[in-house]
């Protein structure tokens, strides 16, 4: 018995429903996502889902050449990143 959706609420009242880890290779790199662990983190970033030799895949800010390495085995899910609505 797997999981078969995930969702999370966010405390700006936005809704998402995370992809599995493995679809991390289809992911756009220039399309901001959310990606949580699971430790409960959640981090901000676009990513080209590359997994490297160490298992870590890189997470940069939009726009942005420097980023960090995240643990690809700790991830429990992502999701792209609603546009903010315009009142």
């Amino acid at each position: 018995m797997g999981i078969e959706k995930i969702r999370i609420f966010l405390t700006n009242g936005q809704e998402y429903s995370l992809r599995k880890p493995d679809a991390l290779s289809e992911i756009e790199k220039d399309r901001p996502a959310i990606f949580l662990f699971d430790n409960g983190d959640l981090y901000e970033g676009c990513s080209d889902g590359v997994i490297d030799e160490d298992g870590d895949f890189c997470l940069l800010k939009q726009g942005k050449y420097y980023g960090i390495a995240l643990p690809a085995g700790r991830l429990v899910g992502w999701v792209y990143k609603k546009n903010k609505r315009r009142k």
